[in-house]
Formats: C-alpha cells, sequence, structure tokens
C-alpha cells in the first residue's frame, strides 16, 4: 500500500526485550501480551518475511521451511549456570521459590522430564508492570488481528484467542540468569532488582557491551545509575544508551512479589534459579 492503513502515535518507541529461544519448547505464544496463544506460531515467524516475498505461492514454500526452523528452535537447550552453586542456599531457595513463584512461573526438575510450566496470563491490574504495549495490543492498535487473520498467515496461525488480554504472560525460567535484562520492555538491568522494586533505579545505563562482562551475584548486566534521563542527556552522552524508565513503555515497576521476602530469602531464590 502506498498509504498507511493505521497512523502511529508520534514520538512513541516501545522497547522490547526478545525472549531467549530455548523457552520456545514450553511457551503457548510467542508475545508478551498472550497474541497468537496455542498452535501453529509459523503464519507470525513468517509474517516477519513478508517484505521477501511476493506471491502466496512463494510465501507457502517459506511456510514449509519454517517446520525445520521451528524444530530447531524447540532443540535448542539452556545452557547450564558456569560456577559452583551454594546447593544448601539454593535448597532454601526452591522452598521459597516454590512457595512464592512457581503458581505463574512453573517448577523444575532436576532432569528437566518433570517441569510444569502453566503459561499463565496475568491481568494487568495484578502483575504491575508497564501497560503499554498490552494495552495497544488490546487496544486501538488491535486491528492488526482482522488484518493478519484474513491474511496468508491466518490461514496458518490464528493471532487473537477469542479477545484481547490486557496484561501480560508469566515466563518460563529456565537459565533466567542468562537472560539480562529483565521485563518484557528490558526495563531492570539484573535478577535481584526483579526481587526488590523498589532498588529499582530511574534511570540507567550498562557499563559496556563486553558480554563477559556480567554480575554474578545480582544475576545480569552491570550497570551505572544516572541522575537524569534521555532529555537531560549531556552533549557527549548518547541518549539511546540512557534507559530512561520515565518514558512511555519504559517503566520498571510492577512485578512487587519479591518485596515481601527477606534480604535472605531473596539471595537463596537467586541461587536456586542458577540451579534450572
Amino acid at each position: 500500500m502506498d498509504e498507511p492503513i493505521q497512523e502511529l502515535p508520534e514520538d512513541m518507541m516501545i522497547p522490547a526485550d526478545p525472549p531467549p529461544w530455548w523457552h520456545s519448547r514450553k511457551k503457548a505464544t510467542q508475545f508478551a501480551n498472550g497474541m497468537s496463544r496455542g498452535g501453529d506460531h509459523r503464519g507470525t515467524m513468517i509474517l516477519a518475511s513478508s517484505l521477501c516475498t511476493d506471491t502466496t505461492a512463494e510465501a507457502t514454500v517459506i511456510l514449509d521451511y519454517f517446520i525445520d526452523v521451528v524444530a530447531y528452535l524447540e532443540s535448542i537447550e539452556p545452557p547450564q549456570y558456569p560456577y559452583p552453586v551454594d546447593t544448601e542456599l539454593a535448597a532454601a531457595g526452591e522452598e521459597v521459590f516454590l512457595c512464592h513463584c512457581a503458581g505463574c512461573h512453573g517448577s523444575y526438575s532436576a532432569d528437566g522430564e518433570s517441569d510444569s510450566y502453566p503459561n499463565m496470563l496475568i491481568p494487568l491490574e495484578l502483575i504491575g508492570t508497564d501497560p503499554v504495549f498490552a494495552a495497544y495490543g488490546a487496544g486501538e492498535f488491535n486491528y492488526l488481528e482482522e488484518w493478519f487473520e484474513s491474511s496468508f498467515f491466518g490461514t496458518v496461525t490464528e493471532l487473537g484467542v477469542t479477545e484481547p488480554f490486557v496484561g501480560y504472560v508469566a515466563p518460563p525460567l529456565d537459565s533466567v540468569w542468562a537472560s539480562a535484562p529483565y521485563f518484557h520492555n528490558a526495563s531492570v538491568p539484573t535478577l535481584d532488582l526483579v526481587l526488590d522494586s523498589g532498588a529499582r533505579p530511574t534511570y540507567w545505563k550498562r557499563v559496556d557491551f563486553d558480554s563477559t562482562h556480567y554480575d554474578w551475584d545480582a544475576l545480569g548486566w552491570p550497570y551505572e545509575v544516572l541522575d537524569h534521563g534521555q532529555d537531560e542527556a549531556g552533549p557527549l552522552e548518547q541518549r539511546n544508551l540512557i534507559y530512561d524508565t520515565t518514558k512511555p513503555g519504559h517503566s520498571n515497576g510492577g512485578h512487587p512479589f519479591g518485596d515481601a521476602l527477606t534480604s535472605e530469602e531473596r539471595k537463596a531464590v537467586l541461587e536456586y534459579l542458577k540451579t534450572i
């Protein structure tokens, strides 16, 4: 089309944190807000190739390729934590996790054979994380669903399920220590901060982009707390390197469930998360 069928909001940039590929085999949806729940995900995957194909005949061939792509993704194993783990502390953390976290995020076994993951949809009013992605997906930009369902892609994948859901899916946590930053919008740099909402910085940036420079205690990227956001950045600063949680779609609030834990319990949970 020469003209867009939907105007996008001005100055709206909604960040999204791609989930790790090794979660693919457990998840009923590829999207944080629960779109395309269940069934064949090849339609949404091939959608990313739409600018590279001109006919439905060619798209059909590409669709067959995605049988292999999906099989590969579902074969990826989560990485093992590479350092020694305090087994006694981890055992204590498992008890806390099963009591406070497993209901949404599932339970995990040493061999992975008896894992249980519920693919639970959490309403926005309960999870409290940034609402923009969920609200737009279920609101004024839900026009995409009707377009998708009537397109070639909709012949294999159902984008919407019954009705739009305003909230987010609690993700599986296999090797979650290796998938910083956290939340659907990448607003929290470490797992330690996921469990302590009051300690999350308003403005921060990664110390560097060296993938070997990792905080093995807090489980996440080393970061620098700033006293200013993007709009107040100095002339020599790169604004795009500043995570400014005051921007629309960038909030790091919500998921306050770890706040009720003691510091010792949070430390134990972090140690347990290294084992799954």
